[in-house]
């Protein structure tokens, strides 16, 4: 089965470990302290790696078993700490863009084309900001890369011992989060396409492609839920399926499609042309109906992009989990507004628009079983997606962006990719190392205060240093899990933030609040927007406050 890569390949390859150390250059791994819910993860690789037992906390929803038990050896062998975990993301991340490449061309779509649909998956923003924390997001995206390129080649070729290799890798995906069943749905789906061999012969083919993950999924939920406990953050996954409407699932599929359109900005840039040539009818009536979705949701909600939270934000790359902006739900601390959000906005629709109108068009032809697994693949991980309908992230489509790249281009080939998909490109992968260099100095900036206050002898019990460190601190300490409703954005200023906050005398805070005095301030780099970001530690008045809610942010005027 395995081929010496050819020289086209090779050199797409020596690219991406290039890339891959410029990138890591740029921001680093430095910096021993949890990002986003990494915490969560952490917490499960450290029993393994301390205790020798798999401990998972109940704000855990994902599989997670596969990446906590590479994670407790990687720690075994070289000690605990966040940026061993880090490393081994980044580590991820170039090995899927790798299998991304494989992928493309076994898929016949390489050179020029190749390298743009690479770099719009490998230095896609929400592909970099994750690869450098420890979330399921990245080794999962990764493992469905590998395995989707396994099963083209099967399907290609005819190769069942592929197929075969597909399946273990898809299964070793469940195992990380439970959506690699949805990929192995795309290749039981693909494996019966109608073609001229026999029907046996095609069920054959889909055992080999969907054996092995449906019997790994049922055998982990059996082990989940009837021997280890269910986490309730799984559980609480399944309940959300009772929240279920077609009225509410359309709007995040809106949303879904917007996000595709913005991240794959450089492949519509090169097929519009085309698009606009071939079907100008059909490309009417697609950007008229995500137009007047997008104009509804204004005139309704008054939203524009960012539709989804999570890591995509006005100027910048990564959650903000500081009190200020998630709790109050306040700004980031720069931002444009509505400027950027119209500009983003009309992008998305437009690119998202010329997609879904070369993916109509596909439909005109008959295609094959390795690109109707592509299809698949992609339309089954964005509505797996949806299945989140609770709490719905952008994050969550990461796994379907390089299948949307490789689908689009075998419905659409281009043969030229000209300056404007280049420059989309560049744009997009600059907001992706400089937002992901921001993200990483500001929390740097962050937890540096935080060890000052405790060289001082302060203890967690007394500071609200964002999610991340109460968190890892407190949260299995405490007990206690915040219930849907309070972990909202925008909630009242007279209550502590829910993130396992005993006593807020102490608040790191991107902006002064009320009540509270500024006890420090530290200055981080910023390349987005060039310039010195401020993270602020803030210490309670020890006189009575200004009249207003307590804690809630300082008027511009006062600042």
């Amino acid at each position: 089965m395995y081929e010496h890569p050819s020289a086209s390949v090779r050199s797409l390859i020596g690219g991406v470990l290039a890339c891959a150390a410029l990138v890591l250059a740029a921001i680093g791994i430095g910096g021993d302290f949890p990002l986003s819910d990494d915490w969560s993860y952490a917490y499960a690789v450290r029993s393994l790696c301390v205790d020798g037992e798999l401990r998972m906390l109940p704000w855990t929803g994902a599989s997670l078993v596969l990446q906590a038990w590479y994670g407790a050896l990687l720690c075994k062998l070289f000690g605990f700490s966040f940026e061993v975990l880090r490393a081994s993301t980044v580590a991820m991340a170039t090995a899927g863009a790798i299998g991304f490449a494989l992928l493309l061309n076994e898929a016949g779509i390489r050179g020029r084309v190749a390298a743009l649909a690479i770099a719009t998956v490998g230095l896609s923003p929400l592909y970099v900001n994750l690869a450098f924390t420890f979330m399921t997001d990245v080794p999962f995206t990764v493992l469905c890369i590998w395995s989707g390129w396994l099963y083209v080649r099967g399907l290609r070729r005819g190769e069942t011992a592929a197929l075969i290799a597909g399946a273990v890798v898809c299964s070793a995906a469940l195992l990380i989060r439970q959506h690699g069943l949805f990929l192995a749905a795309a290749a039981i789906g693909a494996s019966l396409w109608p073609g001229p061999t026999a029907a046996r012969s095609r069920l054959r083919t889909a055992a080999a492609a969907g054996l092995a993950p449906i019997l790994v999924f049922i055998a982990f939920h059996v082990w989940l839920f009837a021997i280890h406990g269910a986490p309730s953050g799984v559980q609480n996954k399944v309940a959300e399926v009772g929240l279920f409407s077609v009225v509410g699932v359309g709007n995040l599929a809106f949303r879904a499609v917007e996000y595709l359109g913005l991240l794959l900005l450089p492949i519509a840039a090169a097929q519009a042309g085309t698009v606009w040539r071939d079907a100008p009818g059909r490309l009417a009536a697609v950007g008229t109906v995500l137009g007047a979705a997008a104009l509804f949701l204004y005139a309704r909600d008054g939203e524009l992009m960012f539709y989804l939270p999570y890591v995509l934000h006005d100027l910048g790359l990564g959650a903000l989990t500081l009190r200020d902006t998630l709790f109050l739900g306040e700004d980031p601390p720069l931002h444009v507004g509505v400027g950027l959000g119209v500009t983003l906005s009309l992008a998305s629709t437009a690119a998202a628009s010329v997609l879904v109108t070369a993916y109509w068009t596909a439909m005109d032809r008959r295609p094959t079983a390795p690109h109707a697994f592509l299809i698949y693949a992609l339309a089954l991980l964005v509505a797996g997606s949806l299945l989140h309908v609770a709490f719905y992230f952008d994050r969550y489509l990461l796994p379907a962006l390089p299948f949307a790249v490789a689908a689009a281009l075998l419905c659409l080939p281009i043969s030229r990719v000209g300056s404007g998909s280049w420059l989309a490109a560049a744009l997009l992968a600059w907001w992706a190392v400089a937002g992901t260099h921001d993200s990483l100095e500001w929390n740097r900036a962050r937890f540096a205060a935080i060890a000052a206050l405790e060289r001082e002898g302060f203890d967690a019990r007394e500071i609200d240093g964002g999610v991340e460190y109460n968190a890892w601190h407190l949260a299995d300490r405490l007990g206690d899990w915040p219930t849907t409703e309070e972990v909202r954005r925008g909630q009242p200023a007279t209550r502590k933030s829910w993130w396992w906050v005993v006593d807020d005398r102490f608040i790191v805070s991107f902006r002064p609040l009320r009540g509270y005095d500024v006890r420090d301030s530290i200055g981080y780099s910023r390349w987005l927007v060039p310039g010195t970001g401020r993270v602020l530690v803030l210490e309670r008045e020890t006189v009575p406050p200004r009249p207003g809610p307590s804690n809630g942010p300082v008027p511009l005027s006062t600042r």
